[in-house]
């Protein structure tokens, strides 16, 4: 699996593997799943600790099934705006609009179906074909929540 997931970011990106897989170790501190997409072809490659909440998702594939999927585990009252932020053809519109990012907070559930809140980050990065990519990040905020701003209602 690790293989493939340096294959693909060998394939999808202009920055050495070493120096990629010391961002990406540094970077899951703090962001436990990261995925890099490539929205032209509609693919991903994702690394995530295997405790990050509830993830059947495979480690690499299509994009848009991706998403098709990962909307399962958001709680209903979101399930719209997941949709309306992260759907490749929206991603598309918004880059050519000149956006370079978008972040929701968003109600997942984890692998015993307990909710909670996350927040996804998705930032527009440049590669040298032209295709269209991004990284996403993705944080479990219920500690930062509780620690800093008090519980979420």
């Amino acid at each position: 699996m690790f293989d493939e997931i340096s294959r693909r970011l060998r394939e999808e990106s202009s920055i050495s593997m070493k120096e990629m897989m010391g961002i990406v170790n540094a970077v899951m501190q703090v962001y436990p799943m990261i995925i890099l997409a490539n929205l032209t072809k509609n693919t991903f490659t994702m690394v995530r600790d295997e405790g990050f909440l509830y993830s059947d998702l495979a480690f690499s594939g299509c994009y848009d099934d991706m998403i098709e999927d990962g909307v399962q585990n958001i709680h209903s009252n979101y399930q719209k705006l997941f949709l309306r932020c992260f759907s490749r053809e929206n991603l598309l519109r918004n880059y050519g609009n000149g956006k370079n990012e978008v972040y929701a907070e968003l109600y997942q559930k984890d692998r015993k179906g307990e909710y909670h809140w996350v927040s996804v980050h998705v930032i527009k990065i440049e590669n040298e074909m032209g295709d269209v990519m991004q990284i996403c990040l993705n944080r479990i905020l219920d500690k930062v929540s509780v620690n800093e701003y008090g519980q979420r209602k």
